[in-house]
């Protein structure tokens, strides 16, 4: 089976952590300077110590966005109003329409039962 370079990398780290290799020689078999190989081992052992800590059980806890939550809210809002401000356009332009023929004397205005508005 062939060893990926990430594990090799983790053998050269413990092998030095464990003096069986120096630092130089770890670094000349990855292929790297020896400032190199203490950065990639710190962070390998810092890695490896955070995956290590304990942490709670479960789904992480996502973090809330307040304000981001109250900028959705105030949208959900805003299209709220828009939509009865819509409606209101509509239905004053229904009833510029209906007194533009009204006058015109093309259509009268009726109300309940089909009797016209108009006193009679």
């Amino acid at each position: 089976m062939k060893r990926g370079r990430f594990s090799i990398a983790f053998e050269l780290i413990m092998r030095v952590e464990v003096g069986q290799l120096t630092a130089s020689e770890a670094a000349r078999q990855m292929g790297v300077s020896r400032k190199t190989f203490y950065q990639r081992m710190r962070r390998g052992l810092e890695g490896m110590a955070a995956a290590l800590t304990p942490r709670p059980s479960g789904r992480p806890v996502k973090e809330r966005d307040t304000e981001k939550e109250a900028l959705l809210a105030q949208t959900a809002q805003l299209q709220g109003e828009k939509l009865e401000l819509q409606r209101i356009l509509r239905v004053r332009e229904l009833l510029r329409k209906a007194r533009i023929k009204d006058a015109k004397g093309t259509e009268k205005k009726t109300g309940a039962g089909g009797q016209s508005n108009r006193g009679g």
